[in-house]
């Protein structure tokens, strides 16, 4: 019987793609701060009027994602990266929790104003 998929993924490419979502995670929450923070960025990453400038921050998302996907791929090709896996497990844990806090609104809402008088 002709099998569609492989039976096993290598271990390099599936490090790739944690370590992609990783860094997929920290281009959101930084995206989000600063698109909040400054309305030139905010017009600047708009590509679509109607939808406002989420339709930018998905696209920085998904090329954060696949060029780090690319790069990690093209360099832990065809090597033994079993010494990486702790290192980027713990890299996508920070990076959960970073995403998970740094997009709360009164985290990225956070603004220290001049006292008054």
């Amino acid at each position: 019987m002709m099998s569609l998929f492989k039976q096993r993924i290598h271990e390099s490419f599936a490090l790739a793609a944690i370590l992609a979502a990783s860094s997929a995670l920290h281009a959101a929450w930084i995206d989000n701060l600063l698109i909040f923070k400054s309305d030139t960025i905010a017009q600047w990453v708009t590509l679509n009027p109607d939808i406002g400038p989420i339709s930018g921050l998905y696209v920085d998302v998904l090329g954060a994602y696949f060029t780090t996907l690319l790069i990690a791929t093209a360099f832990w090709r065809g090597r033994d990266v079993s010494h990486w896996r702790d290192r980027v497990f713990w890299f996508f844990l920070v990076s959960i929790i970073f995403f998970l806090f740094m997009t709360l609104p009164f985290v990225y809402g956070f603004a220290v104003n001049e006292p008054f008088g």
